[in-house]
């Protein structure tokens, strides 16, 4: 049964001003490129659009439909890894479109995540967390091959909010993490020994077992032996970003420039900021990839530390709004959702503010709203059109 609410005007307004402030900022950070300004308004209003029908579509035929949409991800995913292009290959061309495989497989992660949370906490599906592992461990090696290391790495963040949304206590969490604890803990052979009695002693405290114990262990073990060929298999540039964000003066004209150039625009943005279209290190193209990776850098030279914090509260009302929809919701799935999608947003915009102040690794990850680009944000707009509509029909059952 559905019961329409009224609209939710802080999170529709926030949403709005996002989206204004994103073609404002496109429009600077493009220079003498105004072309891409123009894509970018097509892309938000094909964003708008889709906002628009995701408010009103049946969300219980998206839970049903997470094996056709599992599908369409994985298709798309290995046409990428033999067909793709475009920078670093990551991109499938199809006629006129470039589609950013590995953001529809992050929209994929939450869909499949928000319908199978809550089944596990009932014990119902068969197979359990071995079998949710595997399905989600395709999608994620599978965007790790494109190769995008950010995309599959904010997958790994996304589902441990899911998972800590949906309130399962530390056995689990340990369990749905172990493969990645276990790449880390490869480091050093005294870690994984470490990593491996910690797993024993949660399997034994959670009763599992005994195939569920071969799953883990087996499959935990053969992580920690990969992980250091797979270190191999990362670009050049990829590698660069991981071992140098931590001194990016140690390359100051190598994989150190883009931070340092960065770290330089937001600090001379000051209180205030420089104004509208006066950002030196913008206007004088000494920021790179202004448009994409560092769009907020462009942000901060201009507006400064008062515009940074307004767009910052903006992202905060809009997440904000999403999980109070989600925590009222008496539909599962629909939390789970909408628990999802604000976890989408708060890992996006901490990780992309905290590159551009050499807090994190360059990975990639855009600013939600806010770097041009078409695939992310049909993507957002889409997650946020179901988030909005968990929150208008919380009643839902």
């Amino acid at each position: 049964m559905k019961h329409n609410e009224k609209t939710d005007w802080i999170f529709v307004l926030s949403l709005a001003l996002l989206l204004l402030l994103g073609l404002v900022n496109v429009y600077s950070a493009s220079g003498s490129q105004k072309s891409l300004f123009t894509h970018q308004v097509f892309f938000v209003l094909a964003g708008v659009g889709v906002f628009l029908g995701a408010s009103v579509f049946p969300l219980r035929f998206l839970d049903e439909s997470v094996p056709f949409l599992y599908g369409f991800s994985l298709i798309l995913l290995l046409l990428t890894i033999f067909f793709g292009g475009g920078p670093a290959g990551r991109w499938l061309q199809i006629g006129p479109l470039n589609i950013q495989a590995s953001e529809i497989a992050k929209l994929c992660v939450i869909i499949l995540t928000a319908r199978w949370l809550p089944a596990l906490r009932r014990e119902s599906v068969a197979g359990g967390v071995p079998l949710y592992l595997f399905t989600v461990g395709i999608l994620t090696v599978l965007t790790l091959l494109q190769p995008d290391l950010g995309t599959a790495a904010s997958m790994v963040m996304i589902i441990f909010g899911m998972i800590y949304w949906a309130g399962f206590g530390f056995n689990w969490i340990f369990l749905f993490l172990s493969p990645l604890s276990a790449a880390l803990s490869s480091i050093r052979f005294v870690s994984w020994i470490t990593f491996t009695a910690v797993l024993c002693a949660v399997l034994y405290r959670s009763r599992a077992k005994p195939r569920r114990w071969v799953f883990f262990l087996l499959i935990t073990s053969l992580i920690a032996a990969a992980t250091p060929s797979a270190w191999g298999l990362l670009r050049p540039y990829q590698q660069a970003r991981l071992t140098t964000f931590l001194n990016p003066e140690a390359d100051p004209y190598g994989a150190g420039w883009n931070v340092i150039q960065s770290k330089v625009a937001i600090g001379s943005g000051g209180i205030s900021g420089q104004g509208f279209l006066n950002g030196s290190q913008n206007e004088l193209a000494f920021l790179p990839a202004r448009h994409t990776d560092f769009v907020f850098s462009v942000w901060a030279e201009e507006w400064g530390f008062i515009g940074s914090l307004i767009l910052l509260t903006l992202y905060a009302l809009l997440a904000w709004r999403i999980l109070a929809g989600a925590k009222r919701s008496l539909n599962p799935f629909n939390s789970m959702l909408g628990a999802g999608t604000a976890v989408f947003i708060i890992i996006h915009v901490v990780v992309n503010v905290g590159m551009t102040l050499g807090m994190m690794p360059v990975t990639g990850l855009p600013l939600p709203l806010i770097t041009y680009g078409g695939s992310h944000i049909i993507t957002e707009m889409l997650l946020l059109g179901f988030s909005h509509n968990v929150i208008r029909n919380w009643r839902s059952y």
